[in-house]
């Protein structure tokens, strides 16, 4: 048994599309807003040098495993996510979203098709079920543009104070002590209130220099309140190894000694160095007796997650494809997705050069086209005219 459900609903905002895409595009907290369990994840490489992501997550007695497929964008425009199950009610799952400029504001187009499978699937399709999730993550998309407009409040956060009562009270006593250090600049409230109240995906990896700014305090200032937290035994303080093609953390340690010099990011499939001025990075999070924060993924494969990535794309070999784009004037990188090469540009006047992808290779024409990314995929030996590769990522 198998049938087709289809979820599609719009809405209008007064601001413009770039005004809300960072609410749009922001999938993990639109999940945990929604209620989604984290769910756990694990990268495979094939011969190809692709990256397999597996997923699984448990929705009561129901364990659902499914691989997530490569995610797809154009920054202000349109994102896309394909699953496909490997067990459960479901085959194949897309979620889209849609931006449109419209006066001076924007229609945002919301859809997701399910392929429903066996009695579980049509149960859940002639419940509603699954229209009701749509509506939940609809519903967060809307809650988070319209807490934007208030510029003191914390993007998805909790109206009720997160932590148990025990924490709460213990919470509050170091507090105090650490309202009394000269090295918290008065800004000791303002952490309480954001460790309590916060969402997940803030929590997880805090930088100071980026709620320095959200405060409208001084960085030095911000930095001195975290140090100072940390010795209370507030917030556990760690260095991030990031990598230069996604920005993840993929080595983390507390110490910054222990920092290695090098490290492998598995879903980019390259290996990378050390480099202090350009991707080591101090943060934060709260310890455990506070705000224990699940293990897993709210959303591996989105713009959110790489907010500093603005187009992404796959090709099929023997294909031409043009993606209306705008970008502002600087410098950009276009490379492959995964382990391969890449070219830096600079974008002026909306030009963006032509971009023709050759086996693991990345090739800028000197012609460039206003307001559109211009993609090629040139098959090598080792992909036939089927075969499907990412490219085009293109980073500022």
């Amino acid at each position: 048994m198998k049938s087709v459900y289809r979820y599609c609903k719009e809405r209008h905002f007064a601001q413009p599309p770039e005004a809300i895409w960072p609410f749009v595009a922001d999938s993990a907290r639109i999940n945990e807003l929604a209620g989604m369990p984290a769910y756990k994840v694990t990268e495979q490489a094939d011969a190809q040098g692709r990256i397999h992501r597996l997923a699984s997550i448990k929705y009561g007695p129901i364990g659902v495993k499914w691989e997530e497929d490569f995610g797809e964008w154009q920054e202000n425009r349109r994102l896309s996510q394909t699953r496909h199950f490997i067990n459960g009610p479901f085959g194949r799952f897309v979620a889209a979203a849609e931006v449109y400029p419209e006066g001076t504001g924007s229609r945002m187009v919301f859809s997701a098709e399910f392929e429903c499978l066996g009695v579980l699937g049509f149960l859940a399709k002639l419940s509603g079920q699954i229209g009701r999730e749509g509506d939940k993550r609809l519903g967060a998309i809307e809650r988070l543009i319209r807490e934007s407009e208030t510029t003191d409040q914390i993007a998805g956060a909790t109206a009720r104070e997160a932590a148990k009562p025990a924490a709460r009270r213990r919470l509050r006593a170091l507090i105090a002590d650490l309202a009394r250090d000269p090295a918290s600049h008065g800004l000791a409230p303002r952490l309480a209130d954001f460790l309590l109240h916060a969402p997940i995906v803030a929590l997880r990896s805090i930088r100071p220099i980026s709620l320095a700014r959200f405060w409208h305090a001084t960085p030095e200032d911000t930095v001195e309140l975290f140090l100072a937290a940390q010795r209370l035994g507030i917030m556990v303080m760690g260095w991030d190894l990031l990598c230069p093609r996604c920005r993840g953390a993929k080595a983390r340690v507390k110490h910054l000694h222990e920092l290695p010099q090098g490290a492998h990011c598995s879903s980019c499939n390259v290996d990378y160095g050390r480099d202090f001025t350009r991707n080591v990075e101090l943060t934060f999070h709260p310890e455990p007796w506070l705000r224990p924060l699940p293990e897993g993924e709210l959303c591996l494969l989105g713009q959110g997650t790489t907010p500093h990535v603005k187009f992404q794309a796959e090709v099929a070999a023997h294909t031409r494809k043009s993606f209306a784009m705008a970008l502002r004037a600087g410098p950009y990188r276009f490379r492959t997705v995964e382990a391969g090469g890449g070219a830096d540009a600079d974008v002026t006047d909306g030009i963006i050069p032509e971009v023709t992808a050759s086996g693991g290779d990345i090739v800028l024409a000197p012609i460039g086209h206003k307001d559109e990314i211009v993609v090629s995929k040139t098959p090598t030996g080792r992909c036939s005219s089927s075969s499907r590769t990412a490219i085009g990522r293109v980073t500022r």
